[in-house]
């Protein structure tokens, strides 16, 4: 009787489970790469704060921030994870973005050079990897080279690299670029490779705010309700990575396959 009694309160809560799923609101969030600056989307998945706020979120990795601000604009992704001045320029075409939250509020970005490449002014002649030619990542680049005497495109060139830190570290490896911001802990896993450290790119730019959650006002003012549930898990995940630094670490290492002592740095 005891066993019996047993399995019908786990075959309720197993339809209760399938019963939240099913009514569950979906979502499509876009993002340019998997790495630590998206953690606090796997972790409101893994966590179950999606769950908890009755939404079904679909992590979608779009390589360039670039395409990523045409899904959002055509509605094929209902939030965007892009950077303040690319959303800015965009509205400055005609677009009408929203930047709504944020995810990180620095840009922690290493300027890495090839092993060839072991002073900035090398870089005179050179072609950089860059995640889009303006936005993002690219923007911090100029800015930082410019600061440092170094303008484009008069003295280097540009690569548009699909897929993020990732995979500007990936062309660094391979030598098809000269150098790229690479955030951290990447920037640890190629200086300890032996590349070369040319400038932290927080010495100019040491606020900003990099990965905010933007939106499509009009899909927004109609979804209210959702953002508002959306928005409560991602302040869930964000508390919940900084109050629990070392379950998310291992989240880090689960999910990216990034192994220690980076994950515990990033």
């Amino acid at each position: 009787m005891k066993r019996f009694l047993t399995a019908i309160l786990v075959l309720i809560a197993c339809l209760a489970v399938s019963y939240r799923k099913s009514n569950a609101q979906s979502l499509k969030v876009g993002m340019t790469s998997k790495t630590i600056f998206y953690l606090p989307f796997y972790v409101g998945q893994k966590k179950g704060f999606y769950d908890g706020e009755k939404l079904k979120v679909e992590l979608i990795l779009i390589g360039r921030s670039d395409v990523q601000l045409q899904a959002l604009l055509t509605g094929e992704i209902n939030f965007g994870t892009l950077n303040s001045d690319g959303v800015i320029a965009v509205n400055e075409k005609g677009a009408n973005l929203k930047v709504i939250a944020g995810v990180d509020n620095a840009a922690p970005y290493v300027l890495v050079g090839g092993k060839p490449y072991k002073k900035l002014d090398d870089l005179r002649g050179a072609r950089l990897g860059v995640s889009s030619l303006r936005g993002g990542a690219t923007s911090i680049l100029l800015e930082y080279l410019k600061s440092k005497g170094l303008y484009f495109p008069k003295d280097y060139a540009m690569t548009v690299i699909s897929g993020g830190t990732t995979a500007r570290l990936t062309a660094l490896e391979s030598g098809a670029i000269a150098g790229a911001v690479l955030g951290v802990p990447y920037s640890d896993m190629a200086l300890d490779q032996g590349f070369n450290r040319l400038g932290d790119t927080m010495e100019v730019i040491s606020t900003y705010q990099f990965n905010g959650i933007t939106v499509d006002p009009a899909w927004a003012e109609k979804n209210r309700a959702t953002v508002v549930k959306f928005l409560k898990a991602h302040i869930r995940s964000l508390r919940w990575i900084h109050q629990q630094p070392d379950q998310a670490t291992e989240l880090f290492i689960s999910e990216m396959g990034v192994k220690q002592p980076y994950a515990r740095r990033g």
